[in-house]
């Protein structure tokens, strides 16, 4: 299968061609890998994110769709599996947490609103907060950090989503934009999106999952810190969030 080189938001990956040397687009979308190893995994990344390169068309071995795994693997990645934990990553674990956040970010439309948002906790239960940052397609960027009080990491990182709708609400957003909203909460995302039981919290996440029915957003796991910046801007505001609830305070800081 030839591929030529290129970028996707500023990457180097390879672009899926046909015979014809023409890109292989589907649905607005182009097949995109990081490696030309036999194995890679490929994404499909909006057209509009990426650049082709002047280099010939090159015959690479088959990689593997990232979108072709079972439900049970599925929910294993979203668990963080094969990514390991931050701070603790090998080598190997962080590029491959980089890639595919590289890869969620380019595959996501030009015209929709994005939402990054993250919680901490001092202590567990701690002092804690959230923080939200969402840009929308006009180039505005929106940024908010809540002190919570005493709380749990899970709390923060539960807020911080609602958070986010707040701040689409106040700006004005339509109900029927399109909206992503990245979390690097495993737990956040298997209490809203893949159905876990929930033992705890579940006023607040009955609250956040019929915020997020006014939208209908699509939200995504995203390995933290691995260099997106608006991921790492999140974690700076729910840290400033936790200094607000070390200082006595609760609210917007």
């Amino acid at each position: 299968m030839p591929w030529v080189k290129g970028q996707c938001k500023g990457k180097d990956v390879w672009l899926e061609v046909a015979a014809s040397g023409e890109l292989v687009v589907d649905g607005g979308r182009v097949p995109v890998r990081y490696s030309d190893e036999a194995g890679a995994r490929v994404y499909r990344a909006g057209l509009s994110n990426i650049t082709r390169g002047e280099g010939p068309a090159r015959e690479l071995e088959a990689g593997v769709s990232a979108d072709a795994a079972p439900a049970s693997s599925r929910k294993s990645a979203a668990r963080g599996s094969g990514f390991g934990k931050a701070g603790t990553r090998t080598k190997a674990q962080a590029k491959a947490a980089a890639q595919a956040a590289d890869a969620l970010l380019a595959s996501l439309p030009v015209h929709a609103v994005v939402c990054f948002t993250d919680g901490a906790c001092k202590g567990n239960p701690g002092p804690a907060g959230a923080g939200a940052v969402v840009r929308l397609p006009d180039g505005r960027v929106l940024e908010r950090a809540v002190a919570l009080g005493q709380a749990t990491n899970n709390v923060g990182e539960l807020t911080a989503i609602g958070v986010a709708m707040d701040l689409l609400d106040e700006a004005e957003v339509p109900l029927d934009a399109e909206v992503h909203v990245l979390t690097d909460s495993q737990y956040s995302n298997g209490v809203l999106v893949l159905g876990w039981k929930a033992r705890a919290n579940r006023e607040l996440i009955t609250d956040v999952k019929a915020r997020l029915a006014r939208r209908q957003p699509t939200v995504h796991w995203i390995a933290g810190h691995v260099g997106i910046p608006d991921n790492e801007r999140a974690d700076a505001l729910a840290n400033r969030g936790v200094d607000g609830s070390r200082a006595g305070r609760t609210g917007v800081v």
